[in-house]
């Protein structure tokens, strides 16, 4: 009997570059453009003779893996940071409309809350209040 080629879940697996590099529709039903992780600027290029014709699906687009790890989660929503090319311009703001370095977004947080880690305190220590008021308030 022939080996069907079954794939495990821990299995690493090879994908194709350029299905990294697609940018869907906001729907995420079509393909409308592509960006290779190299040059923010390139990104907003494509964006906008994007956005001529449709919406981007900007929760998805390519190479977010080239946010770095401080400022993923917590500072990616609270900026917010959409995406990053590989020399650390990252795409921002509330309509995907900025352009700021990780540099820049670091030096933000410092000057604001000395660092991302108070920050991320921050938002950890009201989180608990919230959870609490929430308990009490329902007689749990």
């Amino acid at each position: 009997m022939a080996e069907i080629g079954r794939r495990f879940s821990l299995d690493k697996i090879q994908v194709d570059p350029s299905l990294k590099n697609k940018i869907l529709s906001a729907d995420g039903d079509e393909h409308i453009g592509d960006w290779n992780g190299e040059c923010i600027d390139e990104l907003v290029k494509e964006i906008d003779r994007i956005e001529e014709r449709t919406d981007p699906n900007y929760s998805s687009l390519p190479h977010r893996e080239n946010i770095p790890e401080d400022l993923r989660n917590q500072v990616e929503k609270d900026f917010p940071i959409w995406t990053c090319d590989k020399n650390g311009r990252c795409l921002t703001g509330d309509a995907g409309d900025g352009v700021h370095t990780t540099d820049e977004i670091r030096e933000f947080y410092k000057e604001k809350y000395g660092t991302i880690e108070n920050f991320k305190e921050k938002l950890r220590i009201e989180r608990e209040k919230f959870v609490k008021e929430i308990k009490e308030g329902s007689g749990n």
